[in-house]
């Protein structure tokens, strides 16, 4: 039997003062996936949703943040279960508005880009991030 397959993006988003948005789901999404919690704001794709209108749907449910999205920073899939899941992770900056989040998530951290090594997250998270990063000073022309 074919899965289908479900595309997803995540905001990786940075501030003016060289800070980083990392959330932590809320318990009742965390428990069915038994997983540590941290996350990017970011979700599906509705039917015939163009991806960048997704991302910047989902970061205002889940955040009543605007972002500048900045370009894609890292691609990869997971086969569940139930399907075959593609996220596509972009650099975003520029974030407008009062962070307010969604019952998705119980809290958020600005994380300083100087802080972010000796942080507790996965380190798939921090790679993640720098990569997410370097794409942004680049395409910015951001001297860090």
């Amino acid at each position: 039997m074919k899965k289908p397959i479900k595309i997803a993006a995540k905001a990786i988003i940075f501030d003016p003062d060289d800070r980083v948005l990392i959330l932590h789901k809320s318990e009742a999404e965390r428990k069915p996936n038994k997983d540590h919690g941290w996350d990017f704001p970011g979700g599906g794709m509705e039917p015939e949703e163009p991806i960048m209108d997704a991302l910047a749907r989902e970061v205002m449910e889940e955040t009543g943040l605007q972002v500048k999205v900045v370009a894609p920073a890292y691609i990869y899939d997971e086969i569940q279960a139930e399907k075959h899941l593609i996220i596509i992770k972009f650099a975003c900056d520029q974030p407008i508005g009062d962070l307010v989040l969604s019952s998705e998530h119980e809290s958020f951290h600005w994380v300083p880009m100087s802080d972010l090594q000796h942080q507790a997250f996965p380190e798939w998270m921090k790679e993640e991030i720098r990569r997410a990063y370097r794409i942004y000073t680049d395409f910015r022309g951001v001297n860090r």
